[in-house]
């Protein structure tokens, strides 16, 4: 069996984006029950643009190809955090998240074109449209007072006003640990 590498393709958040976001975050913890939500680590927090699952090995710097060849010319655009939501609700959340505002129609764009060029690499097929959003945490238990808890500090959490330039893609690989996956970067794509 050939050697695999997880991968997965995102852009990474600007320093008062990545900031205002862990404000986000602390504001709904201090809100809620602890141990209510797994918060994301400063350390995970991007915007995936393609998760792949396993590659081949021997394919990556294949997909690196794929990948610079269709990105090249591709622009630069501003996004920003725009309001907090969860999935798949507010009454039963699963997952809590920041949706994006900002140039939607240049994300929407740069997401088709990487999973145009990333299609024939992975082993994970996504059967879900592309919604733009950075996931603040994963819910830990299905309890309704804790869930009362969190659509309550949703609703009433600002929205949070913080944007950036997407100047780069990055190819990433994901291993996965006892305490959670490491990131680690394979590759980089420049926007102009």
């Amino acid at each position: 069996m050939p050697e695999t590498i997880r991968a997965f393709i995102a852009a990474e958040l600007g320093t008062e984006a990545a900031a205002t976001f862990k404000a986000v975050q602390s504001a709904l913890a201090d809100a809620i029950p602890r141990g209510a939500v797994r918060w994301t680590k400063p350390d995970q927090l991007h915007l995936t643009l393609q998760f792949l699952g396993n590659v081949a090995a021997n394919r990556i710097e294949e997909l690196e190809g794929s990948l610079a060849a269709a990105l090249a010319g591709s622009p630069a655009f501003t996004l920003r955090l725009d309001r907090i939501g969860a999935f798949p609700s507010l009454r039963a959340p699963r997952v809590i998240w920041v949706g994006l505002g900002g140039d939607l129609p240049a994300l929407l764009a740069l997401q088709s074109c990487v999973a145009d060029a990333s299609r024939d690499f992975g082993d994970h097929a996504e059967a879900r449209d592309f919604h733009p959003h950075l996931t603040l945490g994963r819910v830990n238990r299905r309890d309704p007072r804790e869930a009362r808890a969190l659509e309550e500090a949703i609703t009433h959490a600002p929205p949070p006003p913080a944007g950036w330039r997407v100047g780069e893609v990055r190819l990433f690989r994901s291993e996965l640990q006892p305490a959670g996956p490491v990131y680690s970067i394979l590759a980089r794509f420049a926007l102009v």
